[in-house]
């Protein structure tokens, strides 16, 4: 979406008085339903340009790389976004640069979106365990970083894939749309922001009535390749 998008969504969000939190504060006080942490799946290239708005308004985020992609930065390749979108639109982060965001003091954590953004729960048991091992083993090699938190590729997750992501050594899951009630840290909730959606849209979408509700699937959910 368009940088100026992005920056009034979070003035707006701030100014209705959300605080921003790290993750892992998100994960301390799961019935805090005022604090806002701001997440990215894929780890595209595009994300540097939101860097210098979290920075400025002091909002934390978590980047969710797909590891296979990160060793040159190529563009993600899933049978869902072909055709769909530009290819240039689809480049990602290459480990020096997911380096140079974790280093950089901009409260930016690194986390997993697996290694090839595979639906995780269409996987046997191994090819399952070596999506999300392998991926945390990656970020944590190459960054020297510990990674904490996975996001389900797609948003997709059952009972084997989150039981697999607790035994992986993961301390939360972010889910798509996961549920606030009852607290589960690896169904984490989240709200999804996309290019061309109204304001108003956006504004009752965080709603907690809304929120509660999409996550219990009483709303119409719109589909991503996530």
């Amino acid at each position: 979406m368009p940088v100026a998008d992005f920056e009034a969504q979070l003035q707006r969000l701030l100014a209705r008085g959300f605080r921003a939190a790290t993750a892992e504060e998100v994960m301390r006080r799961p019935g805090d339903a005022r604090l806002m942490h701001v997440t990215f799946d894929d780890a595209f290239a595009s994300v540097a340009n939101a860097v210098p708005i979290l920075t400025a308004l002091g909002v934390p985020a978590t980047v969710f790389v797909c590891t296979d992609f990160a060793t040159e930065g190529k563009p993600l390749h899933v049978s869902e976004l072909e055709g769909v979108t530009q290819v240039d639109e689809l480049s990602t982060l290459a480990w020096h640069a997911l380096r140079a965001l974790a280093d950089d003091g901009s409260g930016i954590e690194i986390g997993s979106h697996s290694a090839t953004h595979a639906h995780l729960t269409r996987l046997s048991d191994e090819e399952l365990r070596r999506e999300l091992t392998e991926s945390k083993a990656a970020i944590e090699g190459n960054l020297g970083r510990h990674c904490a938190f996975l996001a389900y590729p797609y948003g997709e997750h059952d009972a084997r894939v989150r039981d697999a992501a607790r035994a992986a050594g993961y301390a939360a899951g972010f889910a798509s749309p996961g549920t606030s009630i009852p607290v589960d840290r690896f169904r984490v909730p989240r709200t999804g922001f996309w290019r061309g959606e109204s304001r108003f849209r956006q504004t009752a979408k965080t709603r907690l009535p809304i929120r509660v509700a999409r996550e219990r699937g009483l709303t119409p959910t719109r589909a991503s390749p996530r």
